[in-house]
């Protein structure tokens, strides 16, 4: 099972027979056995067949909306989870203070943990003194995460924790060209943080696909503030994967030369023909640096690779996809939720 990403420009989906395929100017341009699909990624101008939503809504394949640039859009699901009694133990939960700064500290201990491991195992050839200095500025934060009363005195310990680990993140990048002084967003201003927030846009929507899954409510969770559009049980539950399936890619590809400069592009630049139908809502003006075609399919390419990678999930004693880490990560919590145990965040290998 994988997920279907669409984003050729002016293309259509259409279901024909048992196979989805995806047409452009009365051409088929790629297609796969419907069987095989348990998600749609449409990523701007793309269009779906009534045939083809009807059959994704009969199937109950979750379709995801992007814009041509990778922002989240919206969704399409068929029904929403039925269990009721676990979303109700799930509101009971997160109404309880106690339990919602015992899980948030679980998760940012998870994340600050396989930061580490990252930063670590990217320096074992270089040995820098700056990178380890950040590991030790890092694992002090990590020490003080016990002490914290409250959830906002939680996120300033994260935010601290993100600057260290960020630098020490863009001192490790030996790809030529590539700087990267820092997080930005809302839009990224360098290609590093535009590789970042499509990773963390995948990311997100691959947790929050399994959110629904499991049947929890993805608005409502410990670390992030609840706000009105804002999925903050997906956004609790990606953190401990940020390093492990994000952050290590985008270091890999840059530093192994698998993405260059010349897969990026400015907006004074001529748009690559790629984009000749992209929606015109989303004004390119808006954005310093993007993604060309061709280094958002090479990228989400290998995304979805590393998604399919398997390794060892301890718990359960046998070899995982990341996806199905994803998955049984969610079923963690929902465990958690309805009183049995607590939530363990997934340590980096």
């Amino acid at each position: 099972m994988s997920i279907l990403y669409v984003g050729d420009q002016g293309a259509s989906l259409v279901k024909r027979g048992d196979r989805i395929e995806v047409r452009k100017m009365g051409k088929t341009i790629q297609w796969v056995h419907a069987f095989k699909v348990n998600q749609v990624v449409v990523m701007g101008n793309v269009s779906l067949s009534p045939v083809m939503i009807g059959y994704l809504l009969t199937e109950g394949i979750d379709t995801v909306f992007m814009s041509v640039h990778g922002k989240y859009r919206g969704r399409l699901i068929s029904q929403f989870g039925k269990n009721i009694e676990l979303r109700r133990a799930q509101f009971r939960k997160m109404d309880d203070a106690e339990f919602r700064l015992d899980t948030a500290k679980r998760i940012l201990a998870g994340k600050l943990a396989n930061s580490r491991t990252l930063l670590r195992r990217l320096n074992q050839r270089t040995g820098l003194e700056p990178v380890i200095e950040k590991l030790h500025r890092i694992r002090l934060l990590s020490g003080r995460i016990e002490e914290m009363e409250s959830i906002e005195a939680l996120m300033g310990v994260e935010g601290r924790a993100a600057v260290e680990y960020f630098q020490g993140l863009g001192q490790l990048i030996s790809g030529d060209g590539f700087i990267f002084e820092g997080r930005n967003r809302r839009p990224p201003r360098d290609p590093v943080n535009a590789l970042l927030s499509l990773g963390y846009t995948l990311l997100a929507n691959a947790v929050q696909t399994q959110v629904n899954v499991v049947g929890l409510d993805p608005y409502l969770g410990c670390l992030h503030a609840v706000d009105y559009g804002r999925p903050s049980l997906a956004l609790d539950l990606m953190e401990e994967f940020r390093p492990v399936l994000v952050d290590s890619l985008v270091m890999h590809m840059i530093n192994r030369k698998e993405i260059r400069l010349t897969d990026f592009y400015y907006p004074e630049e001529k748009e690559p023909a790629a984009y000749d139908f992209a929606e015109a809502e989303t004004p390119k003006e808006g954005y310093p640096v993007l993604l060309t075609h061709q280094g958002m399919r090479k990228f989400i390419t290998r995304f979805e690779r590393k998604l399919n990678g398997r390794v060892m999930y301890v718990p359960t004693g046998k070899r995982l996809t990341y996806r199905d880490v994803c998955l049984e990560q969610v079923r963690l919590c929902a465990r958690c939720i309805q009183g049995n145990g607590e939530y363990v965040p997934y340590p980096m290998k």
